[in-house]
């Protein structure tokens, strides 16, 4: 059994205040203490509809060897100033950002990083200061996507998987993603969709990166039921008000306990998200990451 903790009490980092740096400001979003609405219970637990882990949807499972196969379509689309452009599953719009130096007509296998953004959030926000936050919207090598469906709302766990799936199978047919290479995203609500299928789908995730969020409340089956013990990143703040510490130590403890590999900081602050969590914590982690 193998597993790696990292856990350190840091001074907040530096966040800009300009377009794309953290989740929208006002009542009902994630930007602040007690809004998110996804926390049931006082010791930040998160409950979700169902149990054991039931499968929303086909079970993919990374083959032995390679990236796997590349691109079987075209899918035209136009950049923004920025670098994004939306394209659309059959469930869901999402939000990409290629790599600087991808091609489509000669396309190389890349990392893949699917993203889901707080409740009160937009997909492209969220791309904007999470899935390529910083630095990384010029260096990352990785193809980000940033899950449309739920534009200013929450998430459903784990129904709302269905939609994951189905922008994973859609983006893969457009660029080559390295099968091995794939990981998932989420700040606050988001995050909590993040675990639940990146633990329900272990086999087709190289790794989870989690903002200021917590376990669902079926961790323990999620926890037993992987399929591996998949690498983990958490950014959790100390004075959260939608995931209390105590709650999120909890489900830290449990990670543990269970063997997977996670690295875990804990920062001064409330619930706001920060692009440098994204972009000197957690984003880095994807390099080293791979599915067995």
């Amino acid at each position: 059994m193998r597993h790696v903790l990292v856990l350190s009490l840091v001074s907040v980092l530096g966040c800009g205040g300009g377009e794309g740096d953290g989740p929208p400001g006002g009542d009902g979003d994630d930007a602040g203490p007690g809004s998110d609405g996804a926390v049931s219970s006082s010791d930040g637990a998160v409950s979700s509809s169902d149990g054991a882990p039931a499968r929303d949807g086909a079970v993919v499972v990374a083959p032995d060897g390679g990236p796997g196969p590349g691109p079987t379509r075209s899918c035209p689309f136009t950049k923004d100033s920025l670098g994004f452009f939306d394209l659309a599953s059959p469930m869901s719009s999402y939000t990409v950002h290629l790599p600087a130096d991808y091609d489509v007509q000669n396309p190389t296998p890349r990392g893949l990083l699917v993203a889901l953004h707080g409740c009160g959030d937009m997909a492209r926000n969220f791309a904007q200061w999470g899935a390529v936050a910083g630095s990384f919207r010029a260096s990352h090598d990785y193809i980000a996507i940033s899950l449309g469906g739920r534009e200013g709302a929450c998430w459903t766990v784990p129904g709302d998987g269905a939609l994951v799936m189905a922008a994973i199978d859609h983006v893969r047919s457009c660029f080559w993603v390295h099968q091995k290479k794939i990981a998932i995203a989420g700040y606050s609500s988001g995050g909590i969709l993040a675990y639940d299928f990146g633990l329900r789908h272990a086999a087709m995730f190289a790794g989870i990166l989690i903002e200021n969020s917590g376990l669902p409340g079926n961790a323990d089956a999620l926890l037993s039921g992987a399929a591996w013990k998949l690498h983990i990143g958490h950014s959790a703040r100390l004075s959260d008000g939608s995931f209390p510490i105590a709650g999120v130590r909890a489900g830290r403890d449990k990670l543990l306990a269970a063997g997977f590999p996670l690295e875990y900081r804990e920062l001064p602050g409330s619930h706001d998200g920060t692009s440098d969590d994204w972009s000197m914590f957690l984003l880095p982690k994807l390099a080293g990451w791979m599915a067995p």
